[in-house]
């Protein structure tokens, strides 16, 4: 199937949409103009639900898992792990000085 372009010639002067007799145009439309064009769009186009911690949507579910895991609210202590593979919680006091607590391994 080949798509035809239809290229029209003004008649007269229009000043109003500036053009000159015998000057090509192409007739500009709307697709909601093309019957049956909507479907055709709606067909082609891709949609996504939601994602929840189980079904993919417009993310991964493990993405999804990730994200709800992200703590909004202030935090009581990060945790960082040093080169040897110690970890130590960052606190703050109530005087608003860190206090740094090395977290007890729970290997034995």
């Amino acid at each position: 199937m080949s798509t035809k372009i239809v290229q029209l010639k003004a008649r007269a002067d229009d000043s109003d949409i500036g053009l000159v007799k015998g000057e090509p145009f192409y007739v500009i439309t709307s697709a909601d103009a093309v019957v049956g064009l909507d479907k055709f769009i709606a067909k082609q186009t891709v949609t996504y639900q939601p994602a929840t911690e189980t079904v993919d949507g417009l993310m991964t579910a493990a993405d999804k898992n990730k994200l709800n895991k992200i703590k909004t609210e202030p935090l009581e202590g990060l945790k960082f792990k040093t080169p040897g593979g110690s970890v130590f919680v960052l606190s703050v006091d109530n005087d608003g000085k860190p206090v740094f607590t090395k977290e007890e391994s729970d290997v034995r």
